[in-house]
């Protein structure tokens, strides 16, 4: 997966649990594709600084990941629920997995 993309992905789902600094200079790194000197510029600091904070928020949240396993839990979820939405379902079979399905698209908001 593209650098950029996992850290999105990772700031959408454990970002509250970053300093609203370290969400602010993620966000611009991941979302709006700033390049370090851009934010930098932007922000009256160091390239550097904005570096070792985005790698700093980048390791936090690797690690939260690491011990939670939110996201892969999430995409195993969609997986299975894909493959039973493959097979033959009755009615209530078919509703059953339609709320599911939006139980588990909700959580992509993460925390």
């Amino acid at each position: 997966m593209d650098r950029l993309v996992e850290l999105g992905q990772l700031l959408d789902w454990y970002g509250a649990f970053l300093t609203e600094r370290q969400r602010s200079l993620v966000r611009q790194y991941a979302y709006e594709d700033l390049s370090l000197g851009d934010i930098a510029f932007h922000e009256g600091i160091s390239r550097q600084a904005v570096r070792d904070a985005i790698t700093t928020a980048e390791a936090e949240l690797k690690d939260m990941e690491s011990k939670l396993k939110l996201i892969e839990i999430n995409q195993k979820q969609r997986k299975l629920l894909a493959e039973l939405g493959e097979t033959k379902l009755d009615e209530r079979q078919i509703d059953l997995l339609r709320q599911l399905t939006e139980l588990v698209s909700e959580d992509d908001d993460g925390v």
